[in-house]
């Protein structure tokens, strides 16, 4: 009887700590989860490209503002700078409003950034118009 209670214990406990790492992993990847046409691999609709003027001297302006902010602490470009988040494709899956959003942390994304890295982005709403409008356009420039 004992030996019964026990694996059925086991057994519960078993699929606790699978239920627990599934939500875990659903929570801290909540993207990745979603069947979008982007996570099967198929270009996004053509709504949710923009038409941007790829512009040489932008995107490198953009490139420069990226590099003199420092942003490759946090974000990785091409495997260069922090993994944990990369920013390959990136404007395939944001508009530029979104983007300019993200990078300034508009107040609509308190609650779904950790609090540290909503004040810290929130710096950079101080960045001039023109230098932000560049980084934008260097991020869009990633999806080519």
């Amino acid at each position: 009887m004992r030996e019964q209670w026990a694996r059925r214990i086991a057994l519960l406990t078993g699929q606790l700590v699978l239920l627990l790492s599934i939500a875990f992993a659903v929570i801290q990847n909540p993207g990745e989860t979603s069947d979008t046409t982007e996570s099967r691999g198929q270009a996004p609709p053509l709504e949710r490209l923009e038409s941007i003027t790829l512009d040489p001297e932008r995107i490198e302006a953009g490139r420069q503002i990226y590099k003199r902010q420092s942003c490759a602490r946090c974000h990785s470009i091409a495997g260069e700078g922090n993994s944990r988040n990369p920013l390959d494709d990136v404007s395939v899956k944001s508009t530029a409003e979104e983007l300019r959003d993200w990078i300034t942390g508009a107040d609509a994304l308190q609650g779904v950034l950790p609090a540290h890295v909503f004040r810290l982005k929130q710096r950079y709403s101080a960045l001039p118009g023109d230098d932000l409008d560049a980084l934008i356009i260097y991020m869009q420039s990633l999806r080519l």
